[in-house]
């Protein structure tokens, strides 16, 4: 193996708790981390994409919707319902530590693709047949106003050639692609990944991100004791594309890096009406009007080193611009862009430009909101950032090695940290785990999170309440998270992850809302909870009670298949029934 990719995988194997699993295991997952989050750009974890089993010519598949992965049918139908015209995504791996491109494993690459669309991957395994659900609810309710995209990525650990069979095969299948008329055309993706590829989309997935820019058209701004330096002006679109155009090792231009823009990039619709707008307008006019009709684009740096004009910017994000900044990449790298020629567009569309440098987290939260509120930004994200998160943040980062959980405010926080990744959690994972937990309502924890957020406002994540209970659940939830990826409990358990959280809840807090409890009492319960986790041995032997409970419930009820058990188990009579038990055991115990 290529030692870079190896010593690479050491890093990437310790950081994800991966240790426990073989070098090809590691190596499936950390090309799927390389892709997903370095290159696309999408915070999301590569081991829900992963396949654990011996699946016919596939080691990965993703089904992406709204930056959200989905493994059912029930998950992309809740998904799809939450949201409307949603982007959506299926991402598609075969990974090989060998350094050659093997016709016969590509072909089957492509052969398994095909399958899971026309069905004849079915049965494979289980886990497949659940993201084939899922797939054909996406095709049941319908797409919106865009097809879904599709990205298929064959990975070895040498260089590819294009040898001129394996250039045919790739050319039949894309082909092959675009006759069955569910994908949109221009975005169907079909990759040979290499040693090259995977070093730098690991290196852009874990490092902060620096770049140099020139930006002579500038005003200070007022000094403010929250901001090292700033300054507002507008900046050609040449000096401003090295900001965001993603090259490869060759210095060719490849793509846009998702990865600086706090509103994601895959709500940008090339093909809406105020965007095509846009572009014509400019193409009519030459780019000269274009300062003055737009809002322009706000970036906010750690680091800005300033040499005259020259700006040195390290771990930064456009917080505000997404829109802007890749309709002027489809006007200067779209339709008929030719490597090495110079577009005029680059020195007559002129931006508004807000560079502002600063540390203070809080402060750049502000920014965030401020330059937001009018985008459709998720809803967790800036509840996230909530004067409560904050406390929250630093107290859970700030304790002793073993407790420590990293709360991701936003997205890519710690995306350049030296830290274990099993330890970050977001928004959306803490909501369900406190919904489950506290709130005891496991069949409501994974499908309508944001409506419990919503109905609970005034009860959770109030700036005077303790931090410890909210910690104490993370660091549950981080644990099970563990023992699952160690295969310490067994996998299949999973389906009823928030049901485990509910029982356990119920047993350490007595079935009481904690949130009224006194802080002597709160600080108790939380200290139980973290004793419970920390000890491995009983917090499987919790585990192996709980689903115990439920598996002879559903037993009980004649619900065998999978499809069927994960509709009772979001039932609220079953969930009701569950409760009720677990008190009732919980008693007898303590009598």
């Amino acid at each position: 193996m290529n030692p870079v990719i190896r010593a690479q995988l050491r890093e990437f194997a310790k950081a994800n708790s991966l240790l426990i699993f073989g070098q090809e295991k590691q190596f499936e997952i950390y090309s799927i981390f390389s892709v997903v989050s370095g290159l696309l750009g999408e915070n999301v974890d590569a081991y829900d994409i992963h396949l654990d089993g011996d699946e016919f010519g596939v080691d990965g598949v993703g089904i992406i919707i709204q930056g959200e992965v989905v493994k059912n049918r029930v998950e992309a139908e809740e998904k799809l319902d939450a949201i409307n015209n949603p982007s959506i995504e299926f991402v598609f791996f075969q990974t090989k530590t060998s350094t050659s491109y093997d016709y016969g494993d590509i072909s089957k690459f492509f052969d398994a693709v095909s399958g899971f669309f026309d069905g004849s991957l079915k049965e494979e395994s289980e886990t497949v047949d659940d993201l084939i659900g899922a797939m054909e609810a996406i095709y049941e309710r319908g797409v919106g106003k865009k097809n879904p995209r599709i990205s298929c990525y064959y990975v070895a650990t040498g260089n590819y050639e294009q040898p001129a069979r394996v250039e045919k095969l790739r050319q039949n299948f894309r082909t092959q692609l675009e006759e069955m008329n569910i994908f949109e055309p221009k975005t169907i993706t079909i990759e040979m990944v290499g040693a090259r590829d995977l070093q730098q989309w690991y290196r852009a997935a874990t490092s902060a991100i620096e770049v140099e820019i020139d930006f002579p058209r500038n005003v200070v701004l007022p000094s403010n004791s929250h901001v090292e330096e700033a300054y507002i002006g507008y900046i050609d679109a040449e000096n401003l594309l090295p900001l965001y155009v993603m090259r490869d090792g060759n210095n060719e231009i490849v793509g846009v890096n998702k990865a600086v823009f706090f509103d994601n990039i895959r709500d940008y619709d090339s093909k809406s009406k105020i965007n095509i707008s846009i572009k014509d307008s400019v193409k009519a006019g030459g780019g000269a009007e274009f300062v003055f009709r737009n809002n322009g684009i706000t970036v906010v740096s750690k680091n800005i080193d300033r040499t005259g004009d020259r700006f040195r910017l390290e771990d930064f994000q456009i917080v505000n611009g997404c829109q802007t900044s890749n309709v002027i990449y489809d006007l200067i790298y779209g339709d008929g862009f030719i490597e090495g020629e110079e577009s005029p567009l680059k020195k007559s569309i002129q931006v508004p430009f807000r560079l502002i440098g600063s540390k203070d987290d809080e402060f750049v939260s502000s920014i965030i909101v401020g330059t937001n509120r009018q985008n459709p930004v998720r809803d967790e994200q800036f509840w996230a950032l909530r004067p409560f998160m904050k406390s929250f943040e630093e107290y859970c980062r700030n304790l002793e090695s073993e407790e420590i959980i990293y709360f991701e405010r936003r997205d890519n926080q710690y995306r350049n940290q030296d830290i274990e990744r099993t330890r970050v959690m977001q928004p959306s994972v803490l909501m369900k785990a406190v919904a489950a937990f506290l709130l005891f309502q496991p069949q409501r924890a994974a499908r309508d999170y944001r409506g419990i957020l919503s109905e609970y406002e005034n009860v959770i994540f109030l700036d005077d309440q303790d931090v410890r209970i909210y910690h104490a659940v993370a660091y549950l939830y981080y644990r099970l998270e563990f023992l699952w990826r160690n295969q310490k409990i067994d996998n299949g358990n999973k389906t009823f992850r928030y049901y485990i959280l509910t029982g356990i809840g119920l047993k350490a807090t007595k079935g009481k809302n904690v949130f009224t409890l006194k802080k002597a009492k709160i600080a108790s319960t939380s200290d139980e909870i973290i004793s419970i986790a920390k000890d491995e041995e009983a917090l499987k032997a919790s585990v192996t009670e709980v689903v115990h409970l439920v598996e002879r419930r559903l037993r009980s009820m004649s619900v065998t298949t999978q499809e069927k058990i994960r509709d009772t188990i979001r039932s609220e009579s079953f969930a009701a029934a569950f409760r009720d038990e677990v008190r009732l055991l919980a008693n007898r115990s303590s009598e």
